[in-house]
């Protein structure tokens, strides 16, 4: 079964976007009468029939409710990364398709002292989320932040989150040795969120680490080998996932 992407289901009527139109009319050559599902990326999933089928304002008709957020085991994925972004951004897109698939809740993107790159744009990240909620028959979009600098984060965090995010535990992962590191998954509580902190290609700098530290987060370690930056986000963000799903 196709699915597709329309943020607002008003009145038991979804509009898709006109990249979703197109996709739907142009390229999957769908018709009208065809049955489709449809997710507003918040935890919704309904059962559809297309209604209207064009290039530029395809609609589809609500036929049951699949899904509903808050709903026992359909809530937003609590598990955040915050990346400093590879230089190479092929890379980072990879890891964003992949970590989506597994259950990514959250991506923020940060800027340090080693960063390589200083620009991620913003529509391509939430195309690529997008794409691989779709893929991967997902009902939640994962949030995404515009890029800003490492202290500019940990000082708001706060004041970013949603109310139903709960990020309690909180990680800096690093390869430098300034403070004694615990092993991710040993010290991962399953049945809390997750939030960790990964840097660029060059490392955090010790003046970052001691900054994200005094800030409460705790130094770990994710595995016995020095990861890419992209390897060990989804590493994280894969670790969190299955710890969870250990649990039930």
């Amino acid at each position: 079964m196709f699915l597709f992407h329309a943020p607002r289901v008003e009145n038991g009527e979804c509009l898709f976007s006109a990249a979703e139109s197109h996709h739907c009319a142009k390229v999957l050559r769908l018709l009208p009468g065809q049955e489709v599902w449809v997710t507003d990326g918040e935890g919704s999933l309904y059962g559809a029939e297309l209604s209207v089928v064009s290039d530029k304002a395809c609609m589809a008709r609500v036929r049951e409710v699949l899904r509903r957020p808050g709903e026992e085991g359909n809530k937003r994925p609590q598990t955040h990364i915050v990346l400093a972004p590879t230089k190479n951004i092929d890379r980072t897109e990879w890891f964003l398709e992949k970590a989506t698939e597994v259950g990514l809740g959250r991506i923020t993107f940060v800027c340090t002292e080693h960063s390589e790159r200083k620009v991620v744009k913003d529509e391509r990240v939430r195309g690529v989320l997008l794409a691989a909620m779709k893929q991967s028959q997902q009902a939640w979009l994962p949030l995404s932040d515009s890029m800003m600098p490492l202290k500019e984060y940990v000082e708001g965090r706060e004041r970013r989150l949603l109310p139903e995010e709960s990020y309690p535990q909180k990680f800096i992962a690093y390869c430098g040795e300034e403070y004694p590191k615990k092993d991710f998954l040993s010290v991962l509580e399953p049945d809390r969120g997750v939030e960790v902190i990964i840097g660029p290609e060059g490392d955090f700098s010790p003046a970052e680490v001691e900054f994200c530290v005094r800030n409460g987060y705790t130094p770990v370690s994710l595995a016995s080998t020095r990861l890419r930056t992209e390897t060990a986000a989804l590493l994280a963000a894969w670790g969190a996932v299955l710890k969870k799903n250990a649990l039930r």
